[in-house]
């Protein structure tokens, strides 16, 4: 619960105009989708390293 609520935090601070917040069901999915991901961070294929990168921006892992 904590890493959504902590989502919301930099969703109203970072997000563009318009965003939609992404719902509970979604941020799940998607943050298990980037830890698998960021688990593989060195053998990472390109487009495996596209897409964690995507999840990083969607998730604001890029942020402070």
């Amino acid at each position: 619960m904590k890493g959504y609520f902590e989502y919301l935090e930099l969703h109203s601070y970072f997000a563009s105009v318009g965003q939609p917040k992404l719902s509970r069901v979604e941020f799940d999915a998607l943050q298990a989708e980037y830890v698998v991901l960021a688990a593989k961070h060195p053998a990472l294929t390109i487009a495996e390293r596209g897409r964690l990168n995507e999840l990083k921006t969607v998730l604001f892992r890029d942020k402070p």
